[in-house]
């Protein structure tokens, strides 16, 4: 028989096949006559590609499971990312003898790897080895040194969260009476028992049992600081007490005299006018040059009350030295009690004995 008769005779039998299974033509219709694709190009591509290494059980549990008295070193080492579980009494398991861990390799390759353990007892550590390592090394999170840095760190709050001042606002009256615990405090109402004329205060309060301190820092010109103290087994707070400062310490604005008197006059009102000041300390300044008056204790001008010395004081300072050349000339000033500002005498110079006096004093008024 040839190949046409072979063909032929099974073309016959298949025709007669699907002519008596009515089911089976069925099937075979429906397949040819489905129109969707069963597989892709694209997906066959992605299956074909895909990762089938696993980082978990089929389950989703741990991949790797060592027992008792096995070496999680040895179970990983030459695995990539994976899931494990370590028995109670693993040998190179950081946790305690009875207490079994859990883990995740992060990053592996052959004898390098590093990852995170959480033990049944709830401790975290960090894992690591390196090519040439025969074991692994373990760190307890957090580290013995970040645990030491908490434990000894301070408990007790001196600011707000957001390392600002703790706030007193408009809306109350803060007493600063009842401000006792150590902290930094901004203080936005004029309050009670705090310094006077203030109503905006960086406080800062220092507390060491029964024996306080606050300083108030007033807030809107940065110049004016007071303290206060609370002294052990005191009833009540010192007086706030005002801090100098240079600056305190050069400014107080300059006064001239209401009156020359005397038949004094002003030497140069421009570049040496008289005048005079008072800092916080109470010291007084005069300075300024005058000509042409009577010598003796007749005033040259009177200060006022605020002003004066306790008791007479006496100055000397630079005269004229016009008919004496060469020769340095001075006169003595009294300032009393009453405030007299008075040219007493002058030195040898007979010629121009009140040609130029110059004052240039400084005095305490307490």
């Amino acid at each position: 028989m040839n190949d046409k008769a072979h063909a032929d005779l099974f073309n016959d039998m298949v025709r007669v096949l699907l002519e008596n299974d009515t089911g089976l033509l069925e099937h075979l219709l429906k397949h040819t006559n489905d129109g969707g694709v069963h597989a892709s190009e694209t997906e066959k591509k992605k299956w074909n590609e895909s990762q089938s290494y696993k980082i978990t059980a089929d389950s989703g549990r741990q991949l790797i499971n060592v027992s008792a008295g096995g070496s999680i070193f040895d179970a990983i080492k030459d695995k990539g990312t994976c899931t494990f579980y370590a028995a109670a009494g693993v040998e190179d398991s950081p946790a305690l003898p009875n207490v079994s861990i859990r883990g995740l390799q992060t990053v592996g390759q052959d004898n390098i790897g590093s990852g995170f353990a959480i033990d049944m007892s709830g401790n975290a550590y960090f894992f690591y080895y390196d090519a040439g390592h025969t074991s692994i090394t373990w760190t307890k999170l957090p580290t013995e040194s970040d645990r030491n840095r908490w434990d000894n760190g301070q408990l007790v709050k001196i600011t707000q969260d957001n390392g600002k001042p703790i706030y007193h606002g408009f809306a109350s009256e803060t007493d600063y009476n009842t401000l006792t615990q150590t902290g930094m405090y901004l203080i936005y109402n004029q309050g009670i028992n705090g310094p006077s004329s203030f109503n905006r205060v960086f406080l800062l309060v220092m507390s060491y049992g029964s024996t306080l301190v606050q300083i108030a820092y007033e807030s809107v010109y940065g110049k004016n600081t007071y303290f206060r103290v609370l002294k052990h087994n005191a009833e009540s707070w010192t007086p706030w007490e005002k801090q100098i400062t240079l600056s305190d310490l050069l400014e107080g604005s300059w006064e001239t005299p209401k009156e020359i008197k005397s038949n004094w006059k002003e030497y140069d009102p421009i570049n040496l006018p008289v005048k005079y000041r008072k800092n916080l300390l109470g010291e007084v300044e005069i300075v300024g040059a005058v000509k042409g008056g009577t010598l003796g204790n007749n005033a040259v001008f009177n200060l006022p009350e605020e002003y004066r010395p306790k008791q007479a004081m006496h100055f000397v300072g630079v005269a004229s030295s016009i008919g004496t050349p060469g020769v340095p000339q001075f006169h003595r000033t009294l300032i009393d009690k009453e405030g007299n500002v008075c040219v007493q005498s002058s030195s040898s110079n007979n010629a121009n004995p009140t040609e130029f006096i110059t004052f240039g004093f400084k005095f305490s008024t307490r």
